[in-house]
């Protein structure tokens, strides 16, 4: 697997993406990765992986797994806990389930990326379906959204590094959950994450870490086969 770095934004599409509404700051990981814009809640994270800083990288590799889920197909209950360098503490048990991948274009990426950044990506937007079964309600859930698209070959999609939503056609659209959307016991909403992909090879599995805050591998991750 190969390691990962920041993926910025153009100085104009940052202008741009101070005007539009802050959260929903979609993204996930590749070759190249980045940390999201979305501000998070202070916490003690379950997750031992801070955002990965400009230019560093890392070595990951998707967990074992007996089975993965088919798309459309619901995890069943599992367990989402967040503790706040505060002491206070947040449990519940969630569903999700992993909807839909939509692909773009590349030429949709124009002057909101730099060229040599996004050369050889699309975009892709990953809508899932997240069921709040019981528990403490949560604020600030980002349940769901800790996630990496990969392809056959093994290759982790690259996150995107912004503030707001940036209006470039296949990211995720404005009417579903921003990751800050408070979601109490019994809720079902929708959420998307927006990552870029090769374009030259087709989406294979998307994986999903159920801690609170950055991703990391983990046997105990979710995984959903997309073919």
């Amino acid at each position: 697997m190969r390691g990962t770095k920041m993926l910025p934004v153009t100085a104009a599409a940052f202008l741009l993406a101070l005007t539009t509404a802050c959260g929903g700051g979609d993204g996930s990981d590749s070759d190249t990765d980045a940390a999201s814009g979305t501000p998070e809640p202070e916490m003690t994270a379950d997750s031992d992986q801070e955002p990965a800083a400009e230019n560093e990288t890392e070595e990951e590799s998707a967990p074992e797994q007996d089975s993965a889920l088919a798309l459309g197909e619901s995890s069943g209950p599992v367990p989402y806990v967040v503790e706040h360098s505060d002491g206070e503490r947040w449990e519940a048990t969630v569903e999700v389930t992993v909807d839909r991948v939509e692909l773009g274009e590349n030429a949709a990426l124009e002057g909101h990326f730099d060229a040599e950044d996004v050369e050889g990506l699309r975009p892709a937007a990953v809508y899932i379906t997240l069921a709040h079964v019981s528990g403490d309600d949560l604020t600030y859930n980002y349940a769901g959204t800790n996630l990496r698209l990969r392809t056959a070959e093994g290759e982790s999609s690259t996150e995107i590094a912004m503030i707001g939503n940036l209006p470039f056609e296949g990211r995720c659209s404005d009417d579903v959950g921003s990751p800050q959307e408070e979601l109490p016991a019994g809720a079902v909403i929708e959420k998307c994450k927006t990552v870029l992909v090769p374009e030259d090879s087709d989406p294979a599995e998307v994986e999903i870490y159920m801690g609170p805050s950055y991703f990391r591998s983990d046997p105990a991750n979710l995984i959903w086969n997309l073919a």
